[in-house]
């Protein structure tokens, strides 16, 4: 399974809203492409994503947290955000650059976003919801409507191929549940 089809269904579990789901995913695209071992600002280093995330986890980097290095899927730099990264990899003994620690970490962490996360939950466009994570959580420098228009553009991209596959999947799911039911009542 492709990272991106795994961080839908991690998040759709978590989020249950398409809208909320497929704009974060488009806003984590244009932070990282999906790729939770990018470091940005590492060439002052000489080291390549893969280097960086071996050193800081065999605990040869020091100061992961204030390096000024963006890290991971959400390009997670102010220290304490990169701190809580570092140690929910820590306390189960992963890697920082584990998909599924970066996926559990930001949803934790979207939480005490509460007005992002509310909107995530009960977004009804991806623009709404991507706009927020823009201006809210991710906080680039650049927050234009070029920018807006972008990030939106790619949670569309994953809404319009992860949305019909969910709801394919449930309706599978339903016509079974159906079928199984209808079995139980004639024998």
């Amino acid at each position: 399974m492709k990272n991106e089809e795994m961080i839908w269904e991690f998040l759709y579990e978590k989020i249950k809203n398409p809208f909320g789901v497929a704009a974060l995913m488009g806003n984590l695209f244009a932070e990282s492409s999906l790729n939770p071992t990018l470091a940005n600002g590492i060439k002052k280093y000489g080291l390549t994503s893969e280097e960086y995330t071996r050193l800081v986890d065999e605990e040869k980097k020091d100061n992961f947290a204030i390096d000024g290095i963006a890290y991971g899927l959400a390009q997670w730099c102010y220290y304490t955000r990169k701190q809580g990264l570092l140690e929910k990899a820590k306390m189960y003994n992963k890697s920082i650059g584990d998909l599924q620690i970066q996926l559990e970490y930001l949803v934790e962490e979207l939480k005490k976003y509460t007005t992002v996360y509310k909107t995530l939950l009960n977004a009804t466009s991806i623009r709404e919801a991507s706009d927020i994570i823009l201006q809210k959580y991710e906080k680039p420098a650049n927050q234009s409507d070029s920018v807006k228009e972008k990030r939106a553009s790619y949670g569309q991209m994953y809404f319009q191929k992860y949305n019909a596959q969910q709801k394919v999947s449930l309706q599978k799911k339903t016509a079974k549940t159906i079928f199984t039911a209808l079995q139980k009542l004639s024998t």
